[in-house]
């Protein structure tokens, strides 16, 4: 079944960044031989034309050698769960595409890395693509609203959940052929795990893709790190607040402010939200601070919504001695240190806890030496915050 292809009869913008690369095309390039203007080709690609007319469409198809194929459409996949976004991925479909194979290929993949990377929009685009290849469809199972493992055992709600979700209509469950998407995981790593092994065991042409903050197991399936944005975080920004609201003057600082939001499409979005009433260079002036990005989207969840609570959340499912590290490690005089400035703080195994707290995406290793680490973007400020919430209480 053709993964890249482009039918005329429905349309999916994703695609044209794909087949244009795979050519080793640019913009300029697609736009000569189909005659359209470069400004359309880019607008179609960043998905900011979800209708486009039939015309551009054959000219796109006719440039790119792309015939029409048998392939279903979207809305005749079978899907329960959560829907994807419509909005077009960014960041390289080479990297989309060895996802997509992954779960094909492996009947476990979590996808792995901190909040706000974009796990479960990768997840969802990922599985509507793939879907077509399992003859019972997509499964989406959100976790997220689940208690935490630190107030019991949640096996049986994870169960249950995922059973109502399923909702066989089978007369032989063993037989189903489907993919079953577990979301937001990182808090429940026990009963997920656990939940995953019964499954996979009963349900033969199950395969199961799971997102979390954090590793849930090595020794069952693949992990996939799902990294930050590098230059493609100013593409995201300019999809949101739209190309003409830049001048050429901005864009650098359209850059520093990707820079210093670590490339987390969350992120990002949060800023492109302010974006729309407050300049770039103001929001720069002032951080942003964490008051500055979060948003009213009530469909998302609550620790979704904002990136203190993003942070709070991860900061919620360490250990006292994991937060005094932090903590400790937020009021040293410089942002870069080494093992030598971890080891004199009070806490147990300082070592085992700063390789969890680089696991854990909290602490990140500096670009141009491995062994020199800062912590992740606001960590200090959210950590430090927390405690004198804390002291005031």
């Amino acid at each position: 079944m053709p993964v890249l292809g482009i039918r005329r009869n429905t349309w999916d913008a994703t695609r044209i960044a794909a087949l244009r690369e795979e050519r080793g095309w640019t913009q300029e390039e697609l736009a000569e031989r189909s005659g359209l203007s470069v400004r359309t080709i880019r607008n179609l690609e960043l998905g900011w034309v979800q209708s486009p007319r039939r015309s551009s469409v054959d000219l796109l198809a006719d440039a790119l050698g792309v015939k029409d194929t048998p392939e279903p459409a979207p809305d005749q996949l079978r899907w329960r769960g959560p829907q994807p976004l419509p909005t077009a991925l960014v960041g390289p479909r080479a990297e989309h595409e060895r996802l997509a194979q992954t779960v094909r290929a492996n009947r476990l993949t979590t996808f792995i890395g901190p909040g706000g990377v974009g796990k479960t929009r990768l997840a969802l685009s990922i599985a509507a693509e793939v879907g077509p290849s399992f003859r019972d469809g997509v499964v989406v199972v959100e976790l997220g609203d689940v208690p935490s493992e630190r107030l019991g055992d949640q096996t049986t709600t994870v169960r249950q959940r995922v059973r109502q979700q399923l909702g066989w209509d089978r007369t032989d469950e063993r037989a189903a052929d489907l993919l079953l998407v577990l979301d937001n995981a990182e808090h429940i790593p026990d009963s997920v795990t656990a939940v995953t092994k019964e499954l996979l065991g009963r349900y033969l042409g199950l395969h199961v893709l799971t997102t979390a903050r954090r590793k849930l197991t090595e020794r069952l399936g693949v992990n996939c790190e799902i990294r930050p944005l590098t230059v493609e975080g100013e593409e995201l920004m300019l999809r949101h607040v739209g190309a003409d609201a830049w001048s050429a003057d901005e864009l650098p600082l359209v850059a520093e402010l990707c820079r210093r939001l670590g490339g987390l499409p969350r992120w990002l979005e949060f800023a492109a939200e302010r974006l729309r009433t407050i300049p770039v260079t103001a929001l720069l002036a002032h951080g942003p601070s964490t008051q500055m990005l979060w948003t009213n989207d009530h469909a998302l969840l609550r620790h979704q919504r904002s990136l203190a609570e993003s942070l709070r959340w991860d900061l919620d499912l360490l250990t006292e001695d994991h937060r005094t590290l932090l903590r400790s490690l937020a009021m040293l005089p410089t942002p870069l240190f080494t093992v030598d400035d971890v080891l004199p703080i009070p806490v147990r195994n300082p070592l085992m806890l700063l390789s969890e707290l680089l696991e854990a995406s909290l602490i990140v290793a500096d670009a141009t030496d491995r062994y020199r680490y800062r912590l992740a973007p606001y960590v200090d400020e959210v950590a430090l915050d927390l405690q004198e919430q804390v002291v005031g209480f």
